[in-house]
């Protein structure tokens, strides 16, 4: 039977306080001194009842000790990361998250004293300072790690609201798509721009991509022998087995991300000039390769390098300090902003304008459906042998002129003559 005593004399409050006494799921007797908002208990009655509580919840088996509250929350982060099953992308993110953001704002507070309010003033400072997509990724974090140690009886509940729970504060609407969308005319002007500036392999990456909506990362780990060039009667297919990453700084071949290791059927096209590419690259062991002939890399150097001017355009500029001169390249107009990732999201776009079948749609994406419809929808033959014929009149339609509007934008001034 829980009961309360008397404990000492607060100087500060000028009142005694008390302690609940409650007995543990093992029998033995417990002790709680502050309620679940860090208050001290100053009546015998109110520790009482709050004691009495801990043991309803040991009858229920929803018991959670206050004690094991207590211990740091870089404790709980040690043991965590210990425990979690991710790819190694993810648990580099993961742990520079904690280190760089949760940590130093939290690490030294008990698992059990992190509060709803806390988290929300934090969460709002984080949305000021950071990036949206930034301070998603970390908040997200946060309420994995938070949610878990619920599930480890650390504490009773998860102070990081979901993103479903209602929220206090000023109205905002759901924000609109911004994403950029590729028509196969722009990627074929991509593409071209891609050939100007680095030969006959970017130009086929841009098409690739756009056309499998294969992750650059799984473009760059399939090997000569994964691609079946030839139609036998099923298609020409690239078989996408894996992803490279880096994974400790050494360059990497890992599962493709969700195990969604898979097989596509190509359009004609895509498959002769794949043929073109591997004849070009007859000594090289994958499908895909830097402009010189080594493992294809996609850093920050490339984006700024390659992808930014082949969708923005790059000045010309002459011999530069023993640089060879190079010519300019024109911006592609309508998709300013435009990621690698958006060519992924660009065939998906088409896929779907094309009214294929959602199973042989998320299934080419990489993707599993969910619920009954996973369960009895299944993809066959003919509808991949439909999409890659849908692909192919996409890609012959992008080939034809456009004499109606205006596709690239001026040529970039060279940095001399841009005014200021």
């Amino acid at each position: 039977m829980a009961y309360g005593e008397k404990r000492g004399w607060d100087k500060k409050a000028r009142k005694w306080r008390y302690r609940g006494r409650y007995k543990l799921p093992d029998g033995t007797w417990g002790s709680v001194s502050k309620d679940d908002t860090g208050q001290p208990f100053y009546t015998e009655r109110s520790a009482r009842e709050y004691a009495h509580g801990l043991e309803v919840d040991v009858r229920r088996k929803t018991f959670v000790n206050p004690r094991d509250g207590r211990m740091p929350l870089t404790e709980w982060v040690d043991v965590w990361l210990e425990t979690i099953d991710v790819g190694p992308l993810s648990d580099k993110e993961y742990r520079l998250r904690l280190k760089n953001r949760i940590l130093p704002q939290w690490g030294h507070i008990a698992v059990g004293e992190i509060t709803p309010h806390g988290v929300a003033v934090w969460e709002k400072k984080l949305r000021q300072e950071f990036s949206k997509n930034y301070a998603d990724n970390v908040i997200s974090t946060f309420r994995t790690l938070m949610a878990d140690a619920v599930t480890s009886k650390l504490r009773g509940d998860n102070p990081v609201a979901s993103r479903t729970s209602g929220r206090r504060g000023r109205y905002k609407p759901k924000p609109k798509d911004t994403r950029v969308i590729a028509t196969p005319h722009q990627v074929l002007l991509i593409a071209r721009n891609g050939l100007a500036m680095h030969g006959l392999n970017e130009y086929a990456l841009v098409i690739a991509t756009a056309y499998t909506g294969l992750r650059i990362g799984e473009l760059a780990a399939i090997h000569r022998d994964q691609l079946e060039l030839d139609d036998t009667g099923s298609g020409a297919r690239i078989h996408a087995l894996h992803q490279s990453q880096y994974v400790d700084g050494k360059f990497t071949e890992i599962d493709a991300k969700y195990d969604s290791g898979r097989g596509l059927i190509i359009p004609p096209f895509l498959a002769e000039l794949l043929r073109e590419v591997m004849a070009q690259r007859a000594d090289s062991e994958w499908a895909f390769t830097a402009p010189k002939g080594g493992r294809l890399l996609r850093g920050g150097d490339w984006y700024t390098d390659t992808w930014h001017p082949m969708v923005k355009g790059r000045a010309p500029r002459g011999v530069v300090r023993g640089a060879k001169a190079r010519g300019g390249i024109r911006p592609i107009l309508g998709v300013d902003g435009l990621l690698p990732h958006g060519l992924r999201h660009s065939h998906k776009v088409w896929l779907d304008e094309d009214g294929h079948p959602r199973v042989a749609v998320e299934e080419r994406m990489g993707h599993a459906l969910q619920g009954v419809e996973g369960i009895y929808s299944h993809t066959t033959l003919a509808m991949e042998l439909k999409i890659a014929d849908m692909l192919q009149g996409r890609w012959e339609q992008s080939l034809r002129p456009v004499v109606d509007r205006r596709e690239f934008g001026p040529l970039p001034a060279p940095a001399s003559q841009t005014s200021i």
